[in-house]
């Protein structure tokens, strides 16, 4: 329509024989007019999607993946709150040093803050040679920690995972590297099931401040 001397001129809309329709402005069809049966297969596109318009709660099944990466600061231990339908969390230590002691471990926290007990949590070294493995193994019940990493020159360089195994039960492994020990791994695994959802988890050293490294923290969404 369009208006004329102020008198509003009704435009008609034609069906051509070519089955075309024309006359019609956009938002002319009534709402609820086109459902999913009338849009054709495969008809919405991913240049038609806008920018982060498919929410977690809309995409069952798929992935996805959020990366921060922090300097670790002159301080024991770094906070981190994770992503609501957090299902994995991958840890990736570069060049993480201590001041003073340089075990590490991760205590995981709901709404009601960070728990310091009730873990199943064993952990170790591998080494070159056969003599007194059996003293490089030790567990934990109060975090997930390292054991073996007790020099101020370590510069540690692994991995520490975190998965959703079911309801609140989190399983936790590492394997970290030791500048100090070339011949040596430290590996860990246990579990841990929370009073409520998980919201956070804290990286520390056990004693001492960080003074080198940084830590890149990946979550992983979704039901894959």
């Amino acid at each position: 329509s369009y208006k004329y001397q102020g008198v509003k001129i009704l435009m008609p809309v034609t069906i051509n024989g070519n089955g075309h329709i024309s006359g019609l402005v956009v938002g002319g069809l009534p709402n609820g007019t086109v459902d999913a049966d009338t849009l054709a297969t495969n008809s919405v596109t991913t240049v038609k999607l806008d920018n982060n318009s498919v929410t977690h709660a809309k995409s069952t099944g798929l992935q996805r993946r959020i990366s921060t990466t922090v300097t670790l600061p002159a301080a024991n231990s770094i906070t981190h709150t994770i992503t609501t339908g957090t299902k994995k969390i991958e840890i990736l230590v570069s060049n993480v040093s201590s001041a003073s002691n340089s075990n590490l471990h991760v205590l995981l926290g709901d709404s009601g803050g960070l728990e310091t007990s009730g873990y199943g949590h064993a952990m170790g070294y591998h080494r070159t040679g056969v003599s007194s493995r059996e003293a490089t193994v030790t567990n934990s019940t109060a975090a997930f920690s390292t054991y073996g990493l007790d020099s101020t020159g370590y510069q540690i360089f692994g991995t520490w995972k975190l998965y959703n195994s079911q309801g609140n039960t989190w399983v936790s492994e590492h394997v970290l590297w030791g500048s100090e020990a070339s011949n040596h791994q430290f590996w860990g695994n246990g579990y841990k099931t929370l009073s409520g959802t998980m919201t956070q988890f804290n990286f520390a050293c056990t004693s001492g401040n960080f003074d080198t490294g940084y830590v890149t923290i990946v979550e992983t969404l979704g039901d894959d």
